[in-house]
């Protein structure tokens, strides 16, 4: 018998920072499974405040056992979180099929 998914899938429709709060209350008060995958294809762009609230997400998160993967990010958006060096906490992935084999390989689809 097959497990249950361990992970939510999240689409992003855009950078708002309403959006954003809107996700950080979802994992804190909803959140079944410890990791998150949140779809970000259609952001453009990530300012340092949303930034933030996706990393305190991501410690919240790691605190637990999980983590919260990024997919689908622009270059502008990778390399935001390439110069704030929160590279570590944010693990970005080319999409959400990519993000779906990285648990499989942690064991946790």
């Amino acid at each position: 018998m097959p497990r249950p998914a361990q992970y939510h899938l999240i689409p992003l429709p855009d950078g708002a920072w309403e959006t954003v709060e809107c996700l950080a209350t979802m994992i804190r008060h909803h959140a079944t499974v410890p990791t998150v995958i949140l779809d970000i294809s259609a952001v453009d762009r990530l300012d340092i405040d949303t930034l933030a609230i996706l990393v305190r997400k991501a410690m919240r998160l790691r605190s637990v056992g999980g983590q919260l993967l990024l997919v689908g990010p622009t270059p502008a958006v990778r390399k935001l979180i390439e110069r704030t060096g929160t590279k570590c906490l944010l693990r970005t992935l080319p999409g959400c099929a990519a993000a779906v084999r990285h648990l499989d390989r942690d064991g946790r689809t």
